[in-house]
């Protein structure tokens, strides 16, 4: 006589989609933005911030940001830096290419922000997990008061999604481009993010019980940005960091992206700043 075995129901997030790469855009050097879609089925829904865990057949699968609008029902875009073999594997697909995306996970930035002013802070790559948060915000502009988005770069050429900002200008967001040292032809502003950050905010009298931050990039700047507004009379727990840690698994089970108590894919990557802040002194190993 046998006995059945119960087992328990798969998470669907669980299950790797095979998707195919509709288009592919080289941003800045070294990273492509690609817009993928599962085959035979539309895109699972997702919220600012999430990742999805996108892999290449034969090498492994790397934790992404979803950075397309959440309205966007025909693909999903992933906007991929070069660095290990995962994403170089990546970064060379071409239109007609597949690829597997487990997911989405994460939690998301949070968006119930009626009535406060919006602070957006981006080094680097870091405009890639915002981008999905403006396309929001530009949809619900009236929502919110003074939205303005602090994005920085090593150099002009570094500046991510430049082509994109004279329409986040005309939907009501103010975008303040910085690069870290002057360069020839370059006529905007020159500094660190933080530094600009705070200029900004004294510029547009931002008040600060009424502001709220969105902050992405390298953890040292992220730091800066959440002390630059806490200085400024900011809550902490009014500014939001994502994190971008060494994610292995996307729902919690292996413990590669531990940041003190968090285990970022499950608790994060979007935490309030007051959680992680003693944390962000630690390199990643």
């Amino acid at each position: 006589m046998s006995t059945a075995v119960a087992t328990a129901p798969v998470d669907p997030l669980l299950v790797p989609q095979i998707h195919e790469v509709l288009t592919t855009r080289d941003e800045i050097p070294g990273v492509v933005t690609l817009r993928v879609a599962p085959l035979g089925e539309p895109p699972r829904p997702f919220l600012p911030a999430q990742i999805g865990m996108v892999g290449a057949f034969g090498i492994g699968e790397a934790a992404i940001s979803i950075s397309s609008a959440t309205t966007d029902s025909a693909a999903h875009e992933y906007t991929i830096r070069r660095a290990g073999a995962i994403t170089t594997a990546l970064t060379r697909l071409r239109s007609g290419d597949q690829l597997w995306v487990r997911g989405p996970f994460g939690r998301p930035w949070n968006l119930e922000l009626d009535g406060r002013d919006v602070v957006i802070a981006a080094g680097g790559l870091g405009v890639a997990p915002l981008r999905s948060a403006i396309y929001e915000i530009l949809r619900r502009r009236d929502r919110f008061g003074q939205v303005v988005a602090v994005i920085g770069g090593r150099s002009p050429e570094l500046l991510l999604y430049a082509d994109e900002y004279a329409a986040w200008r005309s939907g009501g967001i103010r975008i303040a481009a910085t690069i870290d040292r002057a360069a020839d032809g370059w006529g905007g502003r020159v500094g660190f993010v933080p530094e600009v950050v705070g200029t900004v905010s004294e510029q547009l009298d931002l008040d600060p019980r009424n502001t709220s931050a969105l902050v992405c990039g390298p953890d040292i700047m992220m730091q800066l940005v959440a002390e630059v507004l806490v200085g400024r009379g900011v809550p902490g727990e009014h500014i939001q960091l994502t994190l971008e840690r060494n994610m292995q698994c996307g729902n919690g089970l292996c413990g590669h992206c531990q940041i003190g108590g968090l285990i970022v894919c499950r608790d994060g990557p979007v935490v309030p700043y007051p959680i992680v802040a003693d944390s962000l002194t630690v390199n990643e190993r």
